[in-house]
């Protein structure tokens, strides 16, 4: 796959999706501060070492999320790469960063598709999704854009099926097939606590609301899953990267 396979979406228009290629006009003049948080230290290399070839990145990377997102705080990088995987907590952590404004903009660099994770970050503009299936000047290409256009990018695979609608990010789902993307984010909000052993009444005091909007929920939840059992919630929940283990 070459560089120019990567799609972007902008949103210039409902429901519009354009191609994301780098040419040599679009090639910034100025550097880029970029943090890379890993979840091994051999990954923490090996990314390390192909980010500093390029002369217009300034990076620094981590092992430690506390870490990484302390050196944040301070320094404010336009763009900070995280694996998802390198804390339960990576997702949200990573979604409070940027909407502190303490990154400019974000990638969640994951191993495999999670259908499930990309429709959790829709509704955050500033956060881009890709995987491991790009070749590694691809994602170099995809930071530097992203650090100078403020634009998000989506993985390949599932670019075509992420739309911009006049009601906001949606990710478009098969007609008939049950997914992830066809809950709402409250719904997933609920399928997350339940699939981490969260008891009704604990979903409830959680997100401030009744017991009975929690069952609501959770019935509706499972009918659009077409589930009858709550450990196949967990199933779902990490199969599609809502939850690590």
């Amino acid at each position: 796959m070459s560089t120019g396979e990567l799609l972007e979406v902008k949103g210039k228009a409902p429901n519009e999706t354009n191609h994301f290629q780098m040419r040599n006009s679009d090639i910034p003049t100025e550097t880029f501060h970029v943090y890379l948080v890993m979840a091994g230290l051999m990954d923490c290399e090996l990314f390390a070492q192909l980010f500093r070839l390029d002369p217009r990145l300034k990076l620094d990377a981590s092992a430690d999320l506390d870490y990484a997102f302390a050196c944040c705080l301070r320094y404010r990088p336009e763009v900070v790469i995280v694996d998802p995987k390198c804390h339960a907590d990576a997702v949200a952590r990573t979604v409070d960063l940027v909407i502190q404004g303490h990154a400019a903009s974000a990638i969640l660099f994951d191993d495999r598709l999670c259908e499930g994770l990309v429709a959790a970050i829709l509704p955050f503009h500033q956060i881009s999704y890709l995987t491991r299936h790009l070749k590694g000047q691809a994602l170099v290409d995809a930071t530097l854009h992203i650090a100078r256009t403020k634009e998000r990018v989506f993985d390949p695979a599932i670019s075509d099926r992420v739309l911009r609608t006049s009601r906001g990010w949606r990710l478009r789902t098969d007609e008939g097939q049950p997914g992830l993307a066809g809950l709402t984010h409250r719904e997933r909000q609920v399928l997350v606590l339940l699939a981490r052993g969260k008891s009704v009444r604990d979903c409830a005091e959680q997100l401030c609301v009744s017991q009975s909007t929690i069952d609501n929920h959770k019935t509706r939840l499972m009918k659009k899953l077409r589930v009858h059992k709550a450990t196949e919630l967990v199933h779902l929940a990490i199969r599609d990267g809502l939850i690590h283990v």
